[in-house]
């Protein structure tokens, strides 16, 4: 039983190429000479830092503050619990379960861990007497898998609304995953990180300045997708 990916993943404009060649500029990497973006005047940092940095920020990002999710649906079996993930995935978002049957209704499930359940709902993994309300990804589980809680009863339909993996950036020219207007999070991530390793690239203010730009950055494209009065209220109640 495989899922039924509903969307295609979208791409941004920028290149890891173009990405490549601004932080060359930004870290003066470049010296009096043009920023190709495949090669550096200086050993202080390596393309392939740049880089990993660049494919673990992205991810980063994306789990962040979800600006690029797919939808994709999977049918559930009767008495059975354990469940697998896309192979793309990162993060859920939302996961809802509905019974096969004419008028009913989708249900969002609530995200639980297996010490909430043992100790909640002792009995879910044996009584499949009723309808899922939670589903589990805790960290005992197989990566890339959940369990439904409990098992339903009849058969039904699971809705999931992810983040996926990125294409991984190699330097070919491979759009990044992200909008355009947040291509800027990428790039202070990864300075952020270089800058803050060990070694003679080690810079603490400007890393410290760089994790701050990303983090604005978040907080902006937060405030793109859920509405700046909503995320407020999320600040005030965290």
């Amino acid at each position: 039983m495989a899922w039924t990916i509903l969307d295609t993943k979208p791409t941004g404009n920028v290149t890891d190429l173009e990405l490549l060649k601004r932080m060359t500029y930004a870290l003066l990497e470049n010296g009096d000479n043009d920023a190709t973006g495949t090669t550096l005047m200086t050993q202080q940092f390596s393309i392939q830092e740049m880089l990993d940095n660049a494919n673990l920020i992205q991810q980063r990002f994306l789990r962040d503050c979800a600006p690029v999710i797919l939808r994709a649906t999977q049918g559930s079996t009767p008495g059975q619990n354990r469940y697998s993930l896309p192979p793309d995935h990162i993060h859920t978002r939302r996961m809802t379960w509905q019974a096969q049957v004419a008028g009913s209704k989708a249900k969002s499930l609530i995200s639980t861990d297996s010490y909430q359940l043992d100790r909640g709902t002792s009995d879910w993994e044996q009584n499949t007497s009723a309808q899922p309300r939670y589903f589990n990804e805790g960290s005992n589980l197989p990566t890339l898998e959940f369990d439904l809680a409990k098992a339903p009863a009849q058969a039904g339909t699971m809705g999931l609304t992810y983040v996926p993996q990125p294409p991984t950036l190699t330097g070919a020219g491979m759009a990044l995953m992200v909008p355009d207007e947040a291509e800027s999070a990428i790039l202070y991530g990864v300075m952020g990180e270089l800058l803050s390793s060990e070694g003679e690239g080690y810079d603490p203010e400007r890393a410290d300045y760089c994790e701050k730009r990303y983090s604005l950055c978040v907080e902006m494209v937060n405030a793109l997708i859920m509405g700046a009065d909503a995320l407020a209220g999320n600040q005030s109640n965290g």
